[in-house]
Protein backbone atom coordinates (compact mmCIF):
# COMPACT_ATOMS: atom_id res chain seq x y z
CA UNK A 1 0.00 0.00 0.00
CA UNK A 2 2.75 2.35 0.76
CA UNK A 3 4.47 1.66 -2.83
CA UNK A 4 0.55 2.47 -3.87
CA UNK A 5 0.89 5.68 -2.41
CA UNK A 6 4.19 7.02 -3.27
CA UNK A 7 3.02 6.33 -6.62
CA UNK A 8 -0.40 8.27 -6.50
CA UNK A 9 1.63 11.18 -4.69
CA UNK A 10 4.14 11.62 -7.86
CA UNK A 11 1.50 11.86 -9.81
CA UNK A 12 0.25 14.69 -7.90
CA UNK A 13 3.67 16.25 -7.67
CA UNK A 14 4.65 16.23 -11.24
CA UNK A 15 8.08 17.53 -10.45
CA UNK A 16 7.82 15.53 -7.03
CA UNK A 17 9.82 16.47 -3.38
CA UNK A 18 10.38 12.50 -3.99
CA UNK A 19 12.17 13.18 -7.20
CA UNK A 20 14.58 15.67 -6.05
CA UNK A 21 14.98 13.62 -2.87
CA UNK A 22 15.62 10.33 -4.61
CA UNK A 23 18.27 12.48 -6.52
CA UNK A 24 20.06 12.73 -3.94
CA UNK A 25 20.13 9.07 -2.37
CA UNK A 26 17.30 10.37 0.40
CA UNK A 27 14.50 8.20 1.21
CA UNK A 28 11.32 9.12 -0.38
CA UNK A 29 8.33 10.60 1.61
CA UNK A 30 5.32 8.76 1.97
CA UNK A 31 1.66 9.91 2.52
CA UNK A 32 0.01 9.83 5.86
CA UNK A 33 -3.89 10.86 6.14
CA UNK A 34 -3.41 12.92 9.36
CA UNK A 35 -0.86 14.55 7.90
CA UNK A 36 -2.69 15.40 4.97
CA UNK A 37 -5.55 17.01 7.06
CA UNK A 38 -2.99 18.86 8.86
CA UNK A 39 -1.84 20.32 6.02
CA UNK A 40 -5.05 21.09 4.41
CA UNK A 41 -6.43 22.74 8.01
CA UNK A 42 -3.84 25.10 8.07
CA UNK A 43 -4.07 25.86 4.32
CA UNK A 44 -7.80 26.70 4.94
CA UNK A 45 -6.73 29.00 7.51
CA UNK A 46 -4.02 31.05 5.71
CA UNK A 47 -6.49 31.03 2.93
CA UNK A 48 -9.63 32.70 4.64
CA UNK A 49 -7.44 35.12 6.86
CA UNK A 50 -5.62 36.03 3.65
CA UNK A 51 -2.38 35.48 5.13
CA UNK A 52 0.87 33.20 5.39
CA UNK A 53 2.71 31.67 8.48
CA UNK A 54 4.08 29.26 10.33
CA UNK A 55 1.76 30.09 13.33
CA UNK A 56 -1.82 30.38 14.10
CA UNK A 57 -3.66 32.72 16.05
CA UNK A 58 -6.00 32.01 18.42
CA UNK A 59 -7.94 34.88 17.89
CA UNK A 60 -8.80 34.31 13.96
CA UNK A 61 -11.38 32.66 12.73
CA UNK A 62 -10.30 28.56 11.64
CA UNK A 63 -7.75 27.99 14.58
CA UNK A 64 -6.30 25.01 14.46
CA UNK A 65 -3.04 25.05 16.40
CA UNK A 66 -0.38 27.60 17.34
CA UNK A 67 2.31 25.34 15.75
CA UNK A 68 2.84 22.87 12.84
CA UNK A 69 3.45 20.06 16.14
CA UNK A 70 0.42 21.14 17.42
CA UNK A 71 -1.56 21.00 14.18
CA UNK A 72 -0.64 17.43 13.87
CA UNK A 73 -1.66 16.01 17.20
CA UNK A 74 -5.44 17.49 16.52
CA UNK A 75 -5.57 15.74 13.55
CA UNK A 76 -4.56 12.47 14.83
CA UNK A 77 -1.36 12.56 14.63
CA UNK A 78 0.63 11.42 17.36
CA UNK A 79 4.11 13.12 16.79
CA UNK A 80 4.47 16.55 17.42
CA UNK A 81 8.48 15.63 14.98
CA UNK A 82 6.70 17.74 12.04
CA UNK A 83 8.48 20.06 9.55
CA UNK A 84 6.61 22.53 7.93
CA UNK A 85 6.75 24.00 4.21
CA UNK A 86 4.63 26.40 2.65
CA UNK A 87 4.45 28.39 -0.76
CA UNK A 88 2.25 31.43 -1.63
CA UNK A 89 2.26 32.50 -5.80
CA UNK A 90 2.85 29.14 -7.82
CA UNK A 91 0.62 27.60 -9.93
CA UNK A 92 0.97 23.76 -9.84
CA UNK A 93 2.61 21.75 -6.98
CA UNK A 94 5.61 21.34 -9.09
CA UNK A 95 5.86 25.33 -9.23
CA UNK A 96 6.11 25.87 -5.56
CA UNK A 97 8.15 22.73 -5.02
CA UNK A 98 10.67 24.47 -7.43
CA UNK A 99 10.38 27.81 -5.57
CA UNK A 100 11.23 26.54 -1.98
CA UNK A 101 14.20 24.45 -3.38
CA UNK A 102 15.18 28.17 -3.92
CA UNK A 103 14.71 29.15 -0.94
CA UNK A 104 17.29 27.89 1.80
CA UNK A 105 15.61 27.09 4.41
CA UNK A 106 12.58 25.70 3.35
CA UNK A 107 14.96 23.38 0.83
CA UNK A 108 16.63 21.96 3.65
CA UNK A 109 13.31 21.19 5.60
CA UNK A 110 12.43 19.08 2.31
CA UNK A 111 16.04 17.22 2.59
CA UNK A 112 15.92 16.96 6.10
CA UNK A 113 17.43 13.59 6.55
CA UNK A 114 14.99 12.48 9.52
CA UNK A 115 11.51 12.67 7.64
CA UNK A 116 9.91 9.85 5.81
CA UNK A 117 6.11 10.70 5.97
CA UNK A 118 4.13 13.90 4.37
CA UNK A 119 0.80 15.45 3.87
CA UNK A 120 0.02 18.16 1.42
CA UNK A 121 -2.53 20.00 0.62
CA UNK A 122 -3.70 23.79 -1.51
CA UNK A 123 -6.00 26.11 -1.82
CA UNK A 124 -5.41 28.58 -4.91
CA UNK A 125 -2.04 29.96 -4.90
CA UNK A 126 -1.22 28.46 -1.33
CA UNK A 127 0.63 25.11 -1.28
CA UNK A 128 1.11 23.98 2.75
CA UNK A 129 3.29 20.56 3.22
CA UNK A 130 3.78 18.86 6.89
CA UNK A 131 6.32 15.91 6.88
CA UNK A 132 6.91 13.71 9.68
CA UNK A 133 8.18 10.44 10.85
CA UNK A 134 6.87 7.04 11.03
CA UNK A 135 9.23 5.64 13.26
CA UNK A 136 9.01 8.05 15.87
CA UNK A 137 5.27 8.51 15.25
CA UNK A 138 4.32 4.82 16.02
CA UNK A 139 6.26 5.00 19.07
CA UNK A 140 4.49 7.42 20.68
CA UNK A 141 1.51 5.22 21.50
CA UNK A 142 3.69 2.42 22.74
CA UNK A 143 5.17 1.85 26.76
CA UNK A 144 8.04 4.68 27.25
CA UNK A 145 11.55 4.18 27.10
CA UNK A 146 13.57 4.69 30.20
CA UNK A 147 15.95 7.10 28.47
CA UNK A 148 15.37 8.90 24.56
CA UNK A 149 13.87 11.88 23.58
CA UNK A 150 10.83 14.17 25.18
CA UNK A 151 8.53 16.73 24.03
CA UNK A 152 7.59 14.98 20.92
CA UNK A 153 4.77 13.03 21.33
CA UNK A 154 0.83 13.77 21.83
CA UNK A 155 1.70 12.96 25.64
CA UNK A 156 5.11 15.20 26.41
CA UNK A 157 6.47 12.93 28.77
CA UNK A 158 6.71 9.87 26.69
CA UNK A 159 10.27 9.06 26.18
CA UNK A 160 11.08 8.24 22.60
CA UNK A 161 14.42 5.82 22.26
CA UNK A 162 17.55 7.04 20.33
CA UNK A 163 17.30 4.23 18.01
CA UNK A 164 13.79 4.90 16.82
CA UNK A 165 14.69 9.12 16.52
CA UNK A 166 17.93 8.20 14.59
CA UNK A 167 16.36 4.83 12.65
CA UNK A 168 15.73 6.96 9.62
CA UNK A 169 18.59 9.25 10.00
CA UNK A 170 20.40 6.12 9.73
CA UNK A 171 19.12 5.06 6.31
CA UNK A 172 20.59 7.92 4.36
CA UNK A 173 23.71 9.38 2.97
CA UNK A 174 26.09 11.17 4.96
CA UNK A 175 26.20 14.12 2.40
CA UNK A 176 23.94 16.03 0.77
CA UNK A 177 24.86 18.75 -1.64
CA UNK A 178 22.13 20.85 -3.80
CA UNK A 179 22.10 21.47 -6.82
CA UNK A 180 23.62 18.07 -7.31
CA UNK A 181 26.48 16.42 -9.09
CA UNK A 182 25.34 16.88 -12.99
CA UNK A 183 21.95 18.75 -12.00
CA UNK A 184 20.55 20.36 -15.22
CA UNK A 185 17.74 23.27 -15.33
CA UNK A 186 18.98 24.78 -11.91
CA UNK A 187 17.22 28.32 -11.47
CA UNK A 188 20.10 31.34 -11.86
CA UNK A 189 18.28 33.31 -9.17
CA UNK A 190 17.13 33.67 -5.62
CA UNK A 191 15.13 36.70 -4.47
CA UNK A 192 13.69 36.22 -1.10
CA UNK A 193 12.46 34.05 1.62
CA UNK A 194 10.44 34.02 4.96
CA UNK A 195 12.46 34.19 6.93
CA UNK A 196 14.97 36.06 5.13
CA UNK A 197 18.32 34.81 4.97
CA UNK A 198 19.83 37.61 2.94
CA UNK A 199 17.39 40.29 3.97
CA UNK A 200 20.46 43.03 2.70
CA UNK A 201 19.93 41.44 -0.68
CA UNK A 202 16.24 41.65 -2.92
CA UNK A 203 18.52 39.29 -5.80
CA UNK A 204 20.94 37.13 -5.71
CA UNK A 205 21.95 33.74 -7.07
CA UNK A 206 20.47 30.27 -6.74
CA UNK A 207 22.25 29.10 -3.20
CA UNK A 208 24.63 25.89 -3.03
CA UNK A 209 24.15 23.98 -0.18
CA UNK A 210 25.96 21.11 1.85
CA UNK A 211 24.02 19.25 4.25
CA UNK A 212 25.92 16.28 7.15
CA UNK A 213 23.55 14.12 8.25
CA UNK A 214 23.79 14.06 12.02
CA UNK A 215 23.58 10.57 12.76
CA UNK A 216 27.25 10.65 11.23
CA UNK A 217 28.62 13.94 12.20
CA UNK A 218 28.15 16.47 15.12
CA UNK A 219 30.37 19.64 14.07
CA UNK A 220 31.62 19.80 11.39
CA UNK A 221 34.05 22.53 10.59
CA UNK A 222 34.14 24.25 6.83
CA UNK A 223 37.89 24.99 5.82
CA UNK A 224 36.69 26.38 2.43
CA UNK A 225 33.51 26.56 0.21
CA UNK A 226 33.93 28.10 -3.34
CA UNK A 227 32.23 28.48 -6.31
CA UNK A 228 34.03 28.76 -9.74
CA UNK A 229 32.96 30.06 -13.56
CA UNK A 230 35.17 27.91 -15.77
CA UNK A 231 38.49 28.38 -13.82
CA UNK A 232 37.89 31.23 -12.49
CA UNK A 233 36.92 31.49 -8.86
CA UNK A 234 33.90 33.81 -7.98
CA UNK A 235 34.73 35.81 -5.19
CA UNK A 236 31.58 37.72 -4.84
CA UNK A 237 29.90 35.02 -2.29
CA UNK A 238 28.34 35.32 0.95
CA UNK A 239 28.94 31.55 3.34
CA UNK A 240 26.53 31.31 5.75
CA UNK A 241 26.77 28.83 8.63
CA UNK A 242 24.73 28.33 12.21
CA UNK A 243 27.56 31.00 13.12
CA UNK A 244 26.32 33.72 11.26
CA UNK A 245 23.13 33.21 10.38
CA UNK A 246 20.89 35.81 11.25
CA UNK A 247 17.77 34.01 11.57
CA UNK A 248 19.25 31.26 13.34
CA UNK A 249 17.58 28.88 11.38
CA UNK A 250 20.58 26.65 10.33
CA UNK A 251 22.52 23.55 12.07
CA UNK A 252 25.70 22.72 12.80
CA UNK A 253 25.78 20.35 9.89
CA UNK A 254 24.51 23.27 7.25
CA UNK A 255 26.73 25.13 5.22
CA UNK A 256 25.56 27.80 2.38
CA UNK A 257 27.03 29.40 -0.41
CA UNK A 258 25.40 32.36 -1.79
CA UNK A 259 26.65 33.99 -4.60
CA UNK A 260 25.60 37.87 -4.36
CA UNK A 261 25.28 38.06 -8.68
CA UNK A 262 22.55 36.07 -10.58
CA UNK A 263 24.10 33.09 -11.80
CA UNK A 264 24.71 33.37 -16.12
CA UNK A 265 21.74 31.33 -18.05
CA UNK A 266 23.25 27.79 -19.57
CA UNK A 267 26.61 28.08 -17.83
CA UNK A 268 28.16 25.16 -15.81
CA UNK A 269 29.47 25.84 -12.45
CA UNK A 270 32.05 24.01 -10.20
CA UNK A 271 32.03 23.84 -6.55
CA UNK A 272 35.17 22.80 -4.35
CA UNK A 273 34.63 22.50 -0.46
CA UNK A 274 36.57 21.17 2.37
CA UNK A 275 35.48 20.09 5.97
CA UNK A 276 36.99 18.61 8.84
CA UNK A 277 35.50 16.38 11.75
CA UNK A 278 38.19 15.23 14.27
CA UNK A 279 41.00 13.60 12.63
CA UNK A 280 38.83 12.68 9.37
CA UNK A 281 38.87 15.36 5.86
CA UNK A 282 36.19 15.60 3.53
CA UNK A 283 36.86 17.09 0.76
CA UNK A 284 33.69 17.57 -1.90
CA UNK A 285 34.07 18.58 -5.78
CA UNK A 286 30.88 18.55 -7.87
CA UNK A 287 29.55 20.92 -10.31
CA UNK A 288 25.67 21.91 -11.97
CA UNK A 289 24.42 23.77 -15.21
CA UNK A 290 22.32 26.52 -15.10
CA UNK A 291 18.73 26.73 -17.03
CA UNK A 292 19.39 27.52 -20.68
CA UNK A 293 16.99 29.60 -22.27
CA UNK A 294 16.86 30.68 -26.41
CA UNK A 295 17.25 33.80 -27.65
CA UNK A 296 18.34 35.96 -24.54
CA UNK A 297 18.94 39.37 -24.72
CA UNK A 298 21.10 40.46 -21.72
CA UNK A 299 20.56 44.07 -21.35
CA UNK A 300 22.93 46.04 -18.77
CA UNK A 301 22.44 49.80 -19.05
CA UNK A 302 19.94 52.29 -18.46
CA UNK A 303 19.12 53.49 -21.82
CA UNK A 304 19.58 50.79 -24.57
CA UNK A 305 18.32 50.28 -28.28
CA UNK A 306 18.00 46.52 -29.55
CA UNK A 307 16.83 45.59 -32.98
CA UNK A 308 14.27 42.26 -32.83
CA UNK A 309 12.76 40.23 -35.49
CA UNK A 310 8.98 40.12 -36.02
CA UNK A 311 7.03 37.30 -34.77
CA UNK A 312 10.06 35.78 -32.50
CA UNK A 313 10.22 35.01 -28.86
CA UNK A 314 13.26 36.24 -26.82
CA UNK A 315 13.70 36.43 -23.55
CA UNK A 316 14.54 40.17 -22.36
CA UNK A 317 17.20 39.56 -19.45
CA UNK A 318 17.64 42.73 -17.21
CA UNK A 319 21.15 42.34 -15.35
CA UNK A 320 20.70 43.68 -11.79
CA UNK A 321 22.61 46.48 -11.69
CA UNK A 322 23.50 46.55 -8.03
CA UNK A 323 21.54 44.01 -5.08
CA UNK A 324 18.31 45.32 -5.16
CA UNK A 325 17.69 45.82 -8.98
CA UNK A 326 14.47 44.09 -9.85
CA UNK A 327 11.77 44.86 -12.33
CA UNK A 328 9.18 47.17 -10.61
CA UNK A 329 6.08 48.97 -12.09
CA UNK A 330 6.93 47.60 -15.52
CA UNK A 331 5.72 49.96 -18.69
CA UNK A 332 5.63 49.66 -22.27
CA UNK A 333 4.20 51.93 -25.20
CA UNK A 334 4.31 50.91 -28.85
CA UNK A 335 2.63 52.34 -31.96
CA UNK A 336 -1.39 51.09 -33.62
CA UNK A 337 0.47 49.63 -36.29
CA UNK A 338 2.79 47.31 -34.00
CA UNK A 339 1.27 44.10 -32.54
CA UNK A 340 2.34 42.45 -28.73
CA UNK A 341 1.93 38.83 -28.96
CA UNK A 342 3.67 38.20 -25.83
CA UNK A 343 4.46 40.17 -22.84
CA UNK A 344 5.28 38.18 -19.51
CA UNK A 345 7.25 37.73 -16.61
CA UNK A 346 10.04 34.99 -16.33
CA UNK A 347 11.02 36.20 -13.25
CA UNK A 348 11.78 39.58 -11.26
CA UNK A 349 14.68 40.24 -14.24
CA UNK A 350 13.84 38.65 -17.04
CA UNK A 351 10.56 39.23 -19.49
CA UNK A 352 9.53 37.35 -22.75
CA UNK A 353 8.72 39.29 -25.24
CA UNK A 354 7.34 38.66 -29.00
CA UNK A 355 6.07 41.51 -31.41
CA UNK A 356 5.13 42.10 -34.98
CA UNK A 357 4.57 45.03 -37.11
CA UNK A 358 6.55 46.98 -40.27
CA UNK A 359 10.01 47.35 -40.39
CA UNK A 360 11.46 50.23 -38.24
CA UNK A 361 8.62 50.30 -35.53
CA UNK A 362 9.58 50.85 -32.01
CA UNK A 363 8.70 49.55 -28.78
CA UNK A 364 9.45 50.70 -25.42
CA UNK A 365 9.91 48.98 -22.07
CA UNK A 366 10.58 50.69 -19.04
CA UNK A 367 10.91 49.70 -15.69
CA UNK A 368 12.53 51.92 -12.54
CA UNK A 369 15.29 54.04 -14.53
CA UNK A 370 15.51 51.89 -17.40
CA UNK A 371 13.90 53.14 -20.51
CA UNK A 372 14.68 50.15 -23.53
CA UNK A 373 13.51 51.19 -27.03
CA UNK A 374 12.97 47.84 -29.63
CA UNK A 375 13.25 48.18 -32.88
CA UNK A 376 11.79 45.69 -35.58
CA UNK A 377 13.96 44.69 -38.03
Amino acid sequence: MRYLLLFLASLLFGVSINDYREAVGLNPLYKNRYLIKSAKLHTIYLYKNHIISHYENPNLPYFVGVTPGDRAIYSGYNSRYIIENLSQGENSYSESIKDLFSAIYHRLGFLDFNIDEVGFYNIGNIFVYEMGNNYINNRCVKNSSRSGFIDICKDKHRVIPKNVFNYVMKQNPKIVVWPYNGMKDVPAVFYDEIPDPLPEYGVCGYPISVSFNPYYFKHPKLIYFKLFDSNKEIKHIKIITSKNDVNHKLKDTQFVLFPLDRLSYGKRYYVKAKFVEGSQVYRLSWSFVVENSQNIIEINSYKQTIYLKPNKTYLIYFKPLNKNDKINQLRYSYLSNMKVNKIALKDANSVYLNISGPKGSKFKLISNKREITFVIE
